[in-house]
């Protein structure tokens, strides 16, 4: 299931011109039976930093400052829900191919999402499951957030059924998968 894409990240030469920093072909990384991932770019301070003596390669910076991209592809031959996940962060999910549902814990599914479709994502209980025939490929965009509060009850990060395996967004100590 592994797939590739090109990265090609643009920084500036001693004169100021704009030149291509690094230009190359990722591939994916397994993270869970039936997905696999890799980040695109992860940034290490909010407001980012675009300065050539800051260039750290897309390292994430600490919780509380980070802004990640990365593409995810999903096997609709392991098609559940098994994933339902909460993190700190709001997410924009950019569905790129395939057909793709969310399910909610209250057991709302937003389902068919297709190439072009956008969902946002607010610190929900939520899984991600892959319909069809096709892999689904996402482009997925987790800028770090406070956690939800509803009233006196607080709704933080909850990777339970993770097992451990993955978090989401990766600490600055984490390599970038």
């Amino acid at each position: 299931m592994s797939f590739r894409f090109r990265r090609v990240v643009t920084g500036h030469a001693a004169d100021g011109t704009a030149v291509v920093r690094s230009d190359e072909i990722v591939t994916s990384q397994p993270r869970l039976r039936g997905y696999e991932a890799r980040v695109v770019w992860c940034t290490g301070q909010i407001p980012a930093d675009n300065d050539e003596e800051h260039f750290d390669d897309g390292a994430p910076g600490p919780k509380g400052s980070r802004v990640l991209f990365r593409i995810a592809e999903f096997d609709p031959a392991e098609a559940e829900h098994t994933n339902m996940h909460r993190t700190e962060t709001q997410d924009v999910a950019v569905v790129l191919s395939g057909r793709l549902d969310m399910v909610l814990d209250s057991g709302e599914v937003v389902d068919q999402l297709t190439a072009g479709d956008v969902l946002v994502q607010r610190g929900t209980m939520h899984s991600w499951v892959a319909r069809g025939d096709e892999p689904v490929r996402v482009l997925f965009v987790l800028v770090d957030a406070l956690p939800v509060r509803i009233g006196d009850l607080v709704l933080g990060d909850d990777l339970t059924a993770l097992g451990g395996r993955i978090s989401p967004m990766p600490q600055s100590s984490d390599s970038p998968a």
